[in-house]
């Protein structure tokens, strides 16, 4: 539910040194269409630079990649980068296909709660991000001592309606259908 251009941004870089400007641009139109959201071409940068301005970009985030002269092509590992709305580097999703919970946990987490909702900051108490496999995982601790909360202010609830509706009854059992009391004799 979060929108490039408002939520977050998002830049695309080539590692391509022989990728221009112009390649860029038509790749920035294609995707912001594909993308069919309104803003969406404020907050999607579409990046080219010089060889030493990409190996300094590649070396301060820990990408790593190699260029293969006989097909002519980079080899990388697939991935994105969540980084903090100061440039710092919070998160990576590696593979090409990413969990819409992982990525929206990591945006709120990375935007240190500017965005997102209290839900998911109650999610946030139970998830906790996996370096080793760069997704967000169960946290059983914090998950069963939310549960238990719950609980046990359900069952507070529960006394507190019991107690008013036995107050307002006058203490007197109701008599079962069927059967009959007689009162004071």
């Amino acid at each position: 539910s979060f929108d490039v251009g408002e939520e977050f941004e998002v830049v695309t870089v080539s590692i391509d040194p022989g990728e221009g400007t112009e390649l860029a641009a038509a790749k920035k139109k294609e995707y912001v269409q594909r993308y069919g959201r309104d803003g969406a071409a404020d907050g999607w940068h579409f990046l080219t630079g010089s060889q030493q301005e990409i190996t300094r970009l590649a070396e301060s985030v820990g990408f790593r990649y190699v260029y293969d002269q006989e097909t002519d092509l980079y080899i990388h590992a697939s991935g994105i980068m969540v980084l903090t709305p100061t440039g710092k580097l919070a998160r990576y999703f590696y593979g090409i296909e990413y969990s819409v919970k992982d990525l929206r946990l990591g945006l709120v987490e990375a935007a240190d709660n500017k965005i997102g909702s209290p839900v998911d900051q109650l999610l946030l108490t139970c998830y906790q991000y996996d370096p080793t496999t760069g997704k967000y995982g169960l946290v059983i601790m914090n998950s069963l001592r939310i549960g238990g909360l719950a609980t046990v202010a359900g069952l507070a609830l529960f006394v507190t309606v019991m107690i008013r509706r036995d107050r307002r009854g006058g203490g007197q059992p109701t008599p079962l259908s069927g059967e009959t009391r007689t009162v004071g004799t």
